[in-house]
């Protein structure tokens, strides 16, 4: 399956039109698809990291486009409107073309399924008129108008898709050490200028006015962002501030800029290149709209939208003076609002007599955060004793669920509450005092999606049974500390993870929360953490029939993963291929002779659990289900 995007400009449009490379890799994956990217140099850094691209070709490189027309492509989408690129979609004849091409007469023309996008456009068959009117009219977002565009119903699951390359995180590293700053400050962006042919920059001297009033009353660290032809504006505004700034430059490359914007807790930006930039990097973003289309923007859920008081709004005017009416007051309150953090720790229960460990654990934290306690349970003699807390602590609450089981459970908590961070546990672990300080504190790094606290063995090294467990633990911790400090994928601890709650609507059935919702992070560009000081305290099995039914029951809740995510582009971590990669470890770990049978005994056990984890999928087709299986000996 041969397929060819052809989008060159502008840099932000290129962008914020990515994410349907990620769409069509998934709807293609088991065709052994290959996805090809034409568009210019200058945007060539964009797709640096991009691990649904498989090639980017630039118009400059002429050899490759002449290449390009020897390909049998399945698809070709042109998002371009000019004669030479409509002519080569062409020119390619592939079995399906979506946008614009070149009709039999010589003439630009357009798709069906691509006519609500080029009607609103300089090659609209309505006239220009028509056009702007439509465009004014228009009440849908880009991606919206994009994923109809080529068949794409569940469109909010697919975002514009910008990770950093090493390289980046090592500059953007360096200008944190180079300005005394740390990953836990607030630093606030602001990139309000405009080097465009409509007049989108916020005025001077509003843009003083906002830094003035952001530093006061946030007391933030403000970066000063803008384009090589935003020099002097720039000089201008430096020199009426009554607060301190740091100017980031006006010559940062593609390479350079992501990387700055990605150590901002927030960008406020006209719209414009770094805005996408910013919502691509899962920034949170204020975007500042006057003479373009506010309809037209997708905050993916990251921001908010200050809209100019004007009569003159999408008009998209050279003249326009729209930006004179956007009003501070409004940004600043939106700003608070964006760095607002609401904390949830969410405990799951079903059945668990020793609860109380759990919430002490969790009511009794030393953080200077406010956070609320959530605990879903559908026994009713668990909720007594919930309800016997309750009483004394007014930031514990109850959620009855139906008992269908944890999943279904979990869905029905996302659907109500209302929290900007989750922190997930279970009524049976407990977890150290330090967890909520330790958690909500790696969130200050913009770049983290989700992340894993670290589990401990309640168990001694005495037994064979707690034996196992330290060995199980300890290695899950060396390939998470290992995985986080190399910018690696990590799969999360279902004792102890947490995440952005407002990317997570609802997760399926047939997969462990644990499994799915990391891969969702990492799809959308996000960072795993590992919080290895955010310790979780587990008691193990102690009898083998319920060990192999436990690690059974993982193995399968893995089972389903590739339905629902790209293992050929996000790595699979849980795998039998994978986990006899640490017989060596296994073999090194023993202290003792004693110690060295049971890390035998285990490798065979281990081995059986895989074999029978293989013939009740692929035999017995016997999968993972979402319901409350209580493993005794851990309670």
């Amino acid at each position: 399956m041969k397929i060819l995007i052809i989008k060159i400009g502008a840099l932000g449009d290129v962008l914020r039109t990515s994410f349907i490379a990620q769409f069509l890799k998934e709807k293609y994956r088991f065709q052994a698809s290959k996805l090809f990217w034409l568009t210019g140099e200058r945007a060539k850094p964009l797709f640096t990291n991009n691990i649904y691209v498989d090639e980017v070709i630039c118009t400059e490189e002429k050899e490759k486009i002449e290449n390009l027309q020897k390909e049998s492509f399945d698809l070709v989408i042109n998002l371009e409107e000019d004669m030479e690129n409509c002519k080569l979609a062409s020119s390619l004849s592939p079995k399906k073309l979506i946008g614009a091409f070149l009709n039999k007469d010589g003439k630009i023309d357009y798709t069906k399924e691509s006519e609500y996008w080029f009607d609103m456009s300089l090659i609209s068959k309505r006239g220009k008129k028509e056009a702007d009117l439509l465009k004014k009219k228009n009440e849908k977002t880009h991606r919206q108008i994009i994923a109809e565009m080529i068949g794409i119903k569940d469109y909010n699951k697919y975002e514009p898709f910008l990770r950093l390359t090493k390289n980046q995180r090592m500059i953007a590293n360096n200008f944190l050490r180079r300005h005394n700053l740390s990953r836990k400050d607030l630093i606030i962006g602001i990139n309000v200028g405009s080097a465009d042919r409509w007049l989108k920059a916020l005025p001077i001297k509003k843009t003083v006015e906002l830094i003035n009033s952001l530093y006061k009353q946030f007391n933030a660290k403000i970066l000063l962002f803008g384009g090589p032809d935003e020099i002097e504006r720039n000089n201008e505004i430096r020199k009426h501030l009554k607060v301190p700034i740091i100017d980031t430059g006006c010559g940062n490359n593609l390479f350079e800029f992501p990387a700055l914007v990605s150590v901002c807790s927030l960008l406020i930006s006209s719209d414009s290149f770094g805005l996408h930039v910013a919502l691509s990097l899962k920034r949170k973003t204020i975007v500042l709209i006057g003479p373009t289309s506010a309809s037209e923007i997708d905050l993916y859920g990251m921001g908010g939208k200050v809209i100019a008081k004007s009569n003159c709004l999408c008009c998209y005017k050279k003249d326009c003076k729209s930006m004179e009416k956007i009003e501070v007051n409004e940004i600043l309150t939106m700003s608070k609002k964006l760095l607002r953090n609401k904390i949830t720790l969410l405990i799951t229960a079903f059945k668990e007599p020793k609860i109380s460990n759990a919430i002490e654990a969790a009511l009794n934290q030393k953080t200077k955060y406010d956070y609320d306690v959530l605990v879903s349970v559908p026994d009713k003699e668990t909720q007594d004793i919930v309800k016997g807390y309750m009483k004394k602590h007014k930031n514990l609450k109850l959620f009855q669920d139906s008992g269908k089981g944890k999943s279904f459970a979990l869905n029905l908590v996302f659907s109500k509450l209302e929290t900007d961070i989750l922190i997930l546990t279970d009524g049976d672990v407990y977890i150290s005092d330090n967890t909520i300080e330790d958690i909500v504190t790696a969130f200050n790094d913009p770049e983290i999606g989700c992340l894993s606290g670290r589990p401990i063995p309640q168990e001694s090294k005495n037994n064979k049974y707690g034996y196992w467990a330290n060995f199980l633990f300890d290695s899950a911790h060396r390939i998470r500390k290992k995985a986080f400090e190399t910018s690696s994928f990590l799969e999360c601890s279902g004792y102890l993870f947490a995440f952005r709650k407002e990317f997570i609507k609802n997760i399926p059935l047939d997969v462990a929360e644990d499994t799915i919702i990391p891969y969702i992070f990492w799809e959308k560009g996000y960072k795993i953490s590992y919080v290895e000081t955010a310790e979780v305290y587990v008691k193990n099995a102690s009898n083998l029939k319920d060990w192999v039914n436990q690690k059974l029951r993982t193995h399968k809740s893995h089972g389903k993963l590739n339905e629902y995510v790209d293992t050929m582009t996000t790595p699979k971590v849980k795998s039998f291929k994978t986990e006899s990669k640490g017989i060596f470890w296994l073999l090194n770990y023993p202290s003792n002779f004693r110690e060295t049978i049971w890390g035998l005994e285990l490798a065979g056990v281990r081995f059986y659990t895989w074999i029978k984890f293989f013939f009740d999928t692929h035999i017995f087709d016997r999968h993972y289900t979402d319901a409350w299986k209580r493993i005794e000996s851990t309670k």
